[in-house]
């Protein structure tokens, strides 16, 4: 049976945009627990770990960030920058974010604030954001808006597989892949673009990361 669940790269998304936050509400006191299980505390790390420090992380803003374990990963790698701003569109998830990141300011929005009322990023991460959105096209133009020119975006898409097929009956997400993510990235404006898969495990299977440049 599970040889016949689909192997997808857009499908019609299962949880709509209004409901998502109500998801992740109720989930967020076991999630950071759920993650670290499943390993991807720990391929969020290797994945931080591989890239190099950029000459200049001044500012640092994760996209969706859930209960901060992109963000806590980059700030393992490469230290805790001047200004490190949340968003995430669940305000339990932001509470046990900023309960781990107490230095960091935290906004609940789909996205993040408007362009108006931040500056341009130096990195820009976000793990398994776009693939809950209706329209991920423009959200990436949205992440490389928001980044300064020479700014990093740290991405993490989940991929076709079966296990991911299951994980959409839950959560409603689409899957990318790494050819496709790839492309997506390039029609936003991204050079440098460097797809880097996970080790082993879960993260292996259902995820891929990417990270890629603003020229």
């Amino acid at each position: 049976m599970l040889g016949l669940l689909p192997q997808f790269d857009r499908p019609r998304l299962a949880v709509q945009a209004g409901a998502l936050h109500i998801i992740y509400d109720r989930a967020a006191t076991r999630w950071q627990d759920g993650i670290s299980k499943l390993g991807f505390l720990g391929a969020y790390s290797d994945l931080m770990h591989a890239i190099p420090t950029p000459p200049q992380t001044l500012r640092v803003m994760d996209i969706g960030t859930g209960t901060g374990a992109f963000a806590h990963a980059w700030i393992g790698a490469h230290g805790t920058p001047r200004a490190l701003t949340l968003t995430d569109i669940s305000p339990a998830m932001l509470d046990a974010a900023a309960s781990r990141l107490t230095a960091a300011r935290t906004i609940t929005a789909p996205l993040g604030p408007k362009p108006e009322t931040l500056p341009h990023q130096d990195v820009v991460l976000c793990a398994h954001v776009i693939e809950h959105l209706e329209d991920p096209d423009t959200a990436l133009r949205w992440l490389f808006d928001h980044l300064a020119p020479g700014g990093l975006l740290v991405m993490a898409i989940s991929k076709p597989h079966w296990c991911t097929a299951l994980v959409r009956w839950r959560w409603g997400n689409a899957a990318f892949s790494p050819d496709t993510g790839r492309r997506m990235l390039a029609a936003a404006g991204f050079t440098e673009i460097t797809a880097r898969p996970f080790a082993s495990g879960p993260p292996s299977r259902v995820s891929h990361g990417y990270t890629a440049k603003r020229p």
